[in-house]
């Protein structure tokens, strides 16, 4: 792995791991009433939209370190992340600056088509979109050893990438989000872990 992937690999990891830390948060407490109305909408959307790009670039650097022979697995995995990346910048940049000061204006009716709720549109466009996310990973995971330090990398890219299909089929059946729930385990994981293993790279 030469220099300028190690180090770029390491800190997207460690800045979609951080902003992805920050989307649980926010969710967490929007669960629990600590944010409510529109405002809970922006502190869950704000820190995701940069998790999107980072783990697109993320993904790229997996992809230019990937063996010759495993180069397959880490491109398929790239096109599922470069998908999420697109699909949620827009879902999330169309939230930020179209949907919520309409909302804060007391004019969410002329954006209700475009609200961030359950059923809605752009809801679903999100939930493919995290489908893809989780896809990518379990794509890429071939990529990695089944042993040494990449086997826990790999294990935590599986692990990621099995929970896809519940976040998209929760759109149209709630009790999935349960399992798909698990995503606030295994993306922290995974993040840290390919981060400590471009700093190894880096550090060799």
């Amino acid at each position: 792995m030469n220099m300028p992937t190690s180090r770029i690999g390491f800190w997207a990891a460690i800045i979609a791991t951080v902003f992805g830390l920050a989307y649980i948060v926010a969710l967490l407490a929007t669960l629990t009433g600590a944010l409510v109305g529109p405002w809970a909408t922006f502190y869950q959307l704000a820190p995701s939209i940069v998790l999107a790009w980072s783990y697109m670039v993320l993904m790229a650097c997996v992809l230019d370190a990937a063996p010759s022979e495993r180069k397959i697995w880490a491109t398929i995995g790239f096109g599922f992340a470069l998908m999420y990346s697109v699909m949620n910048s827009i879902v999330y940049f169309t939230e930020l600056t179209v949907v919520i000061p309409r909302v804060l204006r007391n004019e969410a009716e002329s954006v209700s088509v475009l609200l961030f709720e359950p059923g809605a549109f752009l809801f679903a466009v999100n939930g493919l979109a995290y489908g893809f996310m989780s896809m990518a990973a379990l794509f890429a995971a071939p990529v990695f050893a089944r042993l040494g330090p990449e086997a826990r990398v790999r294990w935590a890219m599986l692990a990621h990438g099995v929970i896809g299909p519940f976040i998209v089929g929760a759109v149209v059946w709630p009790p999935l989000t349960y399992i798909g729930a698990l995503w606030i385990v295994t993306f922290p994981v995974m993040g840290i872990l390919l981060a400590v293993l471009f700093r190894r790279a880096k550090a060799r």
